[in-house]
């Protein structure tokens, strides 16, 4: 039976699992991630893509659609899922928008969370991408990319974990402070409390201290960078609220941040929305980026 007992805010448990179950709050699921599949295919055909590989594990692989622009600007994508392994098809779909605006897209391939909890922890996932990240910057060259120009987008888990990079010492990996010149975090969790209360708590499983090391809304002084963090107004209440305090945070700390709501659209649909440069989620990636 339902329980009235609140746990976080004034969430339930079946409320607030529901609050973090896409599922329940995009009637159209299959037919965005069908969608965002079938234009990465098309982009296949019509574009050169590179695949690199910049780690020790099969899933640590990039996908690069490259410009024509000589010493151009790197886009790296970060993708959603909830953490969880994800067809590797589907994550270029917006390369057009980039790639006609004069950078590369790099898409990151990494691990993934197995459903119940196993070696492969949100820890490692970091881990990976800071690779990923370290790789683009020494290998940008190797594609025609300037490695003083690197921007990040994340969606959804990805966006989590795009946050988590831009906290990230980059000094410490051999790298300068300001290594990701822009970060944009679409439809993202940044504080892992409510998440690891939630019915994801299935297979996240985290320290206390790990939870706070990945709760991006906890360190923003050390975000270095302007980021955009975006939201739609069809999302789920919970992630409409992470969007909104993680931008109120960097800005009560002075960091360079703008809050974008979408309008009429969902989790998966402004994710889609790249892949239309007249879109108002593109438009706004590509300002915010100097593209």
């Amino acid at each position: 039976m339902p329980t009235t007992e609140t746990i976080f805010l004034d969430y339930t448990q079946d409320a607030l699992d529901r609050a973090y179950d896409q599922a329940a709050w995009v009637p159209n699921i299959e037919a965005m991630r069908a969608l965002t599949q079938t234009l990465s295919a098309d982009v296949r055909t019509r574009r050169e893509h590179i695949e690199r590989s910049y780690g020790p594990t099969e899933d640590e692989t990039l996908e690069i659609i490259p410009t024509a622009r000589p010493n151009a600007p790197v886009v790296l994508f970060i993708h959603g899922g909830r953490w969880l392994a994800q067809p590797h098809n589907a994550f270029i779909h917006f390369a057009d928008t980039i790639v006609d605006e004069g950078a590369h897209l790099v898409a990151a391939r990494f691990g993934a969370l197995p459903p119940t909890p196993g070696e492969i922890r949100l820890p490692t996932i970091v881990d990976q991408l800071r690779r990923a990240v370290a790789w683009v910057h020494r290998n940008a060259a190797s594609f025609g990319g300037d490695p003083a120009r690197i921007h990040l987008i994340g969606h959804s888990s990805g966006a989590h974990l795009a946050s988590v990079l831009l906290t990230t010492a980059w000094t410490e990996h051999g790298m300068p402070a300001d290594a990701i010149k822009t970060g944009i975090c679409i439809s993202g969790m940044y504080d892992l409390r409510p998440v690891l209360l939630s019915a994801r708590s299935s297979y996240v499983k985290l320290s206390a201290a790990e939870e706070d090391a990945l709760s991006a809304i906890r360190h923003v002084d050390r975000i270095v960078c302007p980021l955009l963090v975006a939201h739609g107004t069809d999302e789920s209440p919970e992630f409409q609220r992470q969007a909104r305090d993680f931008a109120a945070a960097l800005h009560h700390a002075g960091r360079p941040a703008r809050l974008l709501v979408v309008p009429g659209c969902n989790h998966f649909e402004i994710n889609a929305a790249l892949s239309d440069p007249a879109s108002p989620m593109a438009k706004a990636a590509l300002a915010h980026m100097g593209l």
